[in-house]
């Protein structure tokens, strides 16, 4: 197999021998690929310093198995993230990791990921964007919500409350929300539908939402990403005056 100049993003890359990488990209053609950059930590390596995570490359490549060879690599773009951005581009290369199969093409949850990273580059806050590429990436892979109708066939209106639970899916929240369900309003999942929220309170409702979503596909492994920032966000709070050693990670993923 021979593939010249495929647009990819690489979302992990890690140390192999003295000189070499071996990269975990995802392409737009040919889905996610694991394959070796020979020489790319070289300090003369034509390579050096192409491949960081998050880039974009046009990347060509070669070999059988699930190991390949880069063959050549063409800079595209890199994406000035820190922080919080930095944190949710992670998140979502590490959930393109988990979720995708090797060798399997799926162009849409490519392009949504590319968008999440420029947006983010760009200004745009990390807990909005990341919402509508959990809601692409889960509707690519055939795990996605029925935004606009409950499970007994009640159109979504805004104005009510509606209970999700991965088992069961949506219903209207007449008087309670059980156990191991997450309470959304009608206007986070309009706007989720519509790719925008009009107000703090949905950003956070459509996460918790997300991610009761997503948990039945993840399993109990936990996403390396998220520790992370966890740990991180304990740090600065342990480290502020008077700090009492908790800390609200709501808002930044």
């Amino acid at each position: 197999m021979r593939v010249e100049l495929e647009r990819a993003i690489v979302l992990h890359r890690r140390a192999w021998r003295d000189t070499s990488l071996i990269l975990e990209a995802f392409s737009r053609e040919h889905g996610r690929i694991a394959a070796i950059a020979k020489g790319a930590r070289r300090a003369r390596s034509r390579w050096r310093g192409l491949l960081e995570p998050l880039s974009v490359v046009d990347l060509s490549w070669s070999g059988r198995g699930e190991l390949y060879t880069v063959s050549g690599v063409e800079y595209v773009r890199g994406h000035a993230l820190s922080g919080n951005a930095l944190m949710g581009g992670l998140y979502a290369a590490e959930l393109v990791m988990r979720l995708t199969a090797r060798d399997d093409p799926h162009a849409r949850v490519h392009d949504s990921l590319a968008a999440l990273l420029a947006a983010m580059s760009d200004g745009a806050p990390a807990i909005v964007g990341l919402r509508f590429f959990e809601r692409d990436l889960l509707d690519e892979l055939g795990y996605g919500l029925d935004l606009a109708a409950t499970e007994a066939g009640e159109a979504v209106t805004p104005g009510r409350v509606y209970a999700y639970h991965p088992d069961t899916g949506l219903r209207q929240a007449v008087a309670r929300v059980d156990r191991g369900e997450v309470a959304v309003s009608g206007e986070t999942l309009v706007g989720l539908i519509e790719g925008r929220f009009a107000q703090r309170s949905a950003v956070r409702e459509a996460r918790d939402l997300m991610q009761a979503a997503l948990a039945p596909h993840l399993g109990d492994k936990p996403l390396k990403s998220v520790q992370t920032l966890q740990a991180m966000q304990q740090f600065a709070a342990d480290s502020r005056p008077g700090a009492r050693g908790s800390t609200d990670t709501g808002d930044s993923q």
